[in-house]
């Protein structure tokens, strides 16, 4: 086969797939909430965005972390709310998260592309040289498959200022972690099985209400609890880090 007949027939191919994983109808307006808050939902057919900033859409349309979006313009910051449908009402989670893809490039005119950039990590160690938890940290002998089980038994809680887990692995705690300081954290402690844990780095009103937006005083807060309380510690260092990089976007025009 030619080269131009093979680069058609991959673009042809490539515009059905697009097409079929797009929404029907979608509606976007800037939202005038003076909330906070915002929210994802889907429905049977329907997947509305509800007062929440360009960027958040981004990185829920990518499956993205908040350091993972780059050379975004100020005004991503601005909420929008969307209200789409779609034939398809069987389709899941990574199907939409396809769709708003889709609309991000239609509507947003949204151009980007992947790329690896060197940025700060943390790995996350023991920090005691005998191995010993801190006072706040002890395993966890509940099975989670058996039933019936008590609703806070196998869950995890997170506030601005504290962590709680019940149940729950290391491995969790540090999904929680990295996106609280706005970085990569890797899992170097070595502990498998599940834990009980209780960290508190502040109390409320001492930290935003966000947990990805906090001070440098309240991340030092936070370094120091995990030390004190769970025996454990964050290590900084550098490393490659895959990114999404924002080429083009434009404020999409209100319907």
């Amino acid at each position: 086969m030619c080269g131009w007949l093979a680069r058609s027939v991959l673009l042809v191919v490539a515009v059905g797939i697009s097409n079929a994983l797009s929404f029907d109808v979608a509606t976007i307006k800037e939202s005038t909430s003076l909330e906070q808050d915002g929210v994802f939902r889907q429905q049977p057919g329907r997947f509305t965005v509800t007062n929440l900033s360009l960027r958040s859409i981004i990185r829920y349309a990518f499956r993205l972390r908040e350091y993972q979006v780059v050379q975004v313009p100020s005004w991503a910051d601005t909420r929008y709310s969307i209200n789409a449908t779609f034939a398809n009402a069987a389709a899941d989670n990574e199907q939409v998260r396809t769709m708003m893809q889709s609309l991000l490039a239609d509507r947003f005119a949204l151009r980007s592309h992947r790329e690896s950039r060197t940025l700060r990590k943390y790995a996350l160690t023991k920090a005691r040289a005998d191995g010993a938890f801190g006072p706040k940290l002890a395993r966890s002998d509940v099975d989670c498959g058996k039933r019936p089980v008590a609703p806070q038994t196998c869950a995890m809680f997170e506030t601005a200022w504290s962590i709680r887990g019940f149940t729950r692995t290391i491995p969790q705690l540090v999904q929680l972690l990295d996106e609280i300081v706005g970085s990569p954290v890797q899992d170097r402690t070595g502990l498998t099985g599940t834990f009980n844990f209780d960290l508190q780095w502040g109390k409320p009103g001492d930290v935003p209400i966000d947990p990805s937006q906090q001070t440098v005083e309240s991340l030092a807060s936070l370094f120091t609890a995990l030390q004190e309380q769970l025996g454990l510690k964050l290590e900084s260092e550098r490393g490659p880090v895959d990114v999404l990089v924002v080429d083009h976007v434009e404020k999409p025009t209100p319907d």
